[in-house]
């Protein structure tokens, strides 16, 4: 027989309390059927082994618990305002930085257009180096194979 319990503050309700005790139940399950520590161990002898998983849903439990009380509770209309809410925190911490992430921006892209002239003058730079190696490659060949013609044919 497993027992359950939390201590929780008065600042969360009671449906967040149990929200966080059940996601515990949940995630127990699987090792306190197969580890032998979590049924024959003494006094807190999982801590080392779950206590990185229950720190992380203890610091998750407010918005979980929420959640959990839109699923039970308010249902569709509970779920547009919690997500109404949402959105327009997310709007006015992004209305905040949009004049610093605008100049952000534009030192961005004029360091990308620097970037980009300086490439295109390598580029072409490379191209008039291949355009010289291939005429001087041409002009020689043609002199190899003419000039032992004309010569040939001038004696």
């Amino acid at each position: 027989v497993w027992i359950f319990a939390c201590i929780y503050e008065k600042s969360l309700e009671i449906i967040q309390a149990k929200s966080f005790l059940e996601k515990l139940v949940f995630l127990t399950e699987p090792m306190r059927n197969d580890s032998y520590i979590w049924r024959q161990g003494i006094t807190l002898a999982a801590q080392p082994s779950f206590a990185p998983t229950l720190f992380q849903r203890m610091e998750q439990v407010s918005w979980q618990g929420r959640l959990s009380m839109v699923n039970q509770i308010g249902g569709v209309n509970e779920t547009k305002r919690l997500m109404k809410s949402n959105i327009d925190t997310i709007l006015m911490t992004r209305d905040g930085t949009k004049g610093q992430l605008d100049t952000r921006i534009e030192d961005i892209s004029k360091i990308f257009e620097e970037n980009a002239k300086a490439v295109k003058r390598f580029q072409m730079w490379q191209k008039a180096k291949h355009g010289v190696v291939l005429g001087s490659f041409l002009t020689i060949v043609t002199a190899v194979v003419a000039v032992p013609t004309l010569v040939a044919l001038l004696i």
